[in-house]
């Protein structure tokens, strides 16, 4: 079903499904100056938005674009900088407002742990990512190695990875008694390279472990080409790319994270297994809680299982938070549409080097990679800092495989990752979230105009 946002007699298009593509159009048509009527598929994640674009279609649209958007993104109180991602600003004040009423119902009937809105928010979670299922877990991580064991990932495999991600990715995968197993990448999205996961593949190989880096999708349908050639399992870490088109369609289970700091973040830690199989989905929901049989009280079907399911208040928090998924989308979607306008002269005068535009991203994370090598990101890095008092940040400062670890020259001592290497020696991420104002974002990007003038 869908709800209608356009006045009668208006010439709509296909509709909004909330995910990436369909924000990535919305967005298109704002930069333009025009304001589309689109009917949105009614489900709990696109509630808000459908609001928004409701509103905007009874009233006339202004010529500029930010002038169109600008309710999106109200002015937050005077500072003296930018900061990166500031904690006071991860939930808006109607967001907060609903997940403090929807705590104060649990509060009543003491449903803490086990309660009615574990069910009911992973109905939700799939309905708006197109899925079967959806098995909610206590974290992101939680869910990596739920996913990992219910595809048959046990101790002594090999699961072939990328060095550049958080460490959840790489510590999902020792969970489960497993060996990481590292891969290069592609540039300049950084994401897990087909070609070089096949030059890693030996007969302990039993699944890849493809990164969305920053939100953006990594090459699926080639992964698992190459996954299907050798008979292999594909989980796909998705923490950072909730509701990126494509997710889950080339994949055996996929894992989500509502961490606070995520584009869907709740008040807490949660996370969540997708997957289109039914069978997987059971299995899930065993290793997640105890290995208990689902449906019987403390009655064991596996030998080992995890406390890891979600509680029933985090749940219920979920349910009051997701109707704002989409629209936060849009907003981090106009905000990189911006950024790559606005850095498009230095793209073509070759000293920096920004995502394009593409409607498989989240846009969890903005990188940008400045020509030049370590010592020119590091002057961006400061200059941002002390002369535009722009808080930029370097995500993932240390990769895998350079982690001073017990295993690491036993496990990685022969990784040769040069594109990654490459890669993390340049970039750097610049602020974007779902609060940052279009006003902030200015000084960002002249900020970053005055910092690469100065390092040049």
């Amino acid at each position: 079903m869908t709800v209608s946002t356009a006045e009668p007699g208006t010439i709509t298009d296909s509709p909004l499904l909330g995910d990436s593509s369909s924000l990535h159009r919305v967005a298109q048509d704002l930069a333009r100056g025009v304001r589309a009527a689109h009917p949105v598929r009614e489900t709990l994640a696109n509630r808000e938005l459908a609001k928004v674009l409701s509103s905007w279609d009874s009233s006339p649209a202004p010529v500029h674009p930010d002038a169109l958007v600008a309710p999106l993104f109200p002015e937050p109180p005077p500072a003296a900088g930018v900061p990166f991602l500031p904690k006071e600003r991860l939930l808006s004040r109607e967001e907060k407002s609903a997940a403090a009423d929807a705590f104060a119902r649990v509060l009543e009937t003491c449903e803490f742990t086990s309660g009615p809105a574990v069910t009911a928010f992973e109905d939700a979670v799939a309905d708006y990512l197109a899925l079967p299922c959806a098995v909610a877990t206590g974290s992101g991580t939680d869910a990596l190695i739920i996913a990992l064991r219910a595809v048959g990932v046990g101790p002594g495999d090999e699961v072939i990875m990328p060095a550049n991600s958080f460490a959840a990715t790489e510590n999902a995968v020792f969970a489960c008694g497993a060996v990481p197993v590292l891969a290069d990448v592609t540039t300049p999205d950084g994401n897990l390279d087909p070609e070089s996961v096949a030059e890693r593949i030996t007969p302990r190989t039993v699944a890849v472990l493809p990164v969305h880096l920053y939100g953006k999708l990594a090459d699926m349908a080639g992964l698992r080409a190459v996954a299907d050639r050798h008979g292999l399992r594909i989980v796909e870490d998705a923490c950072q790319a909730l509701g990126v088109t494509g997710v889950g369609q080339y994949s055996d289970a996929s894992a989500l994270s509502f961490n606070p700091y995520k584009n869907v973040g709740l008040c807490g830690k949660a996370g969540a297994v997708i997957t289109g199989s039914a069978e997987i989905a059971e299995r899930c929901r065993v290793i997640g809680y105890h290995g208990f049989e689902p449906g019987r009280k403390n009655v064991k079907c596996e030998a080992f299982g995890l406390n890891a399911r979600i509680d029933n208040t985090m749940a219920a928090i979920g349910l009051a938070l997701l109707p704002w998924t989409s629209l936060r989308g849009l907003r981090r979607t106009y905000l990189a549409r911006r950024y790559v306008d606005a850095l498009r002269p230095l793209a073509e005068e070759g000293v920096l080097e920004a995502p394009a535009f593409a409607p498989d991203h989240s846009w969890h994370l903005f990188p940008v990679l400045p020509a030049g090598g370590g010592a020119v990101r590091d002057a961006v890095l400061e200059d941002l800092a002390r002369a535009g008092r722009v808080e930029s940040d370097v995500y993932y400062p240390v990769l895998t495989h350079r982690q001073e670890t017990p295993v690491r020259q036993r496990l990685f001592g022969r990784a040769h990752l040069p594109r990654t290497e490459w890669l993390h020696h340049r970039v750097l991420h610049l602020p974007l979230h779902a609060g940052l104002s279009l006003g902030e974002q200015d000084r960002v990007v002249e900020a970053l105009y005055a910092a690469m003038r100065r390092a040049r």
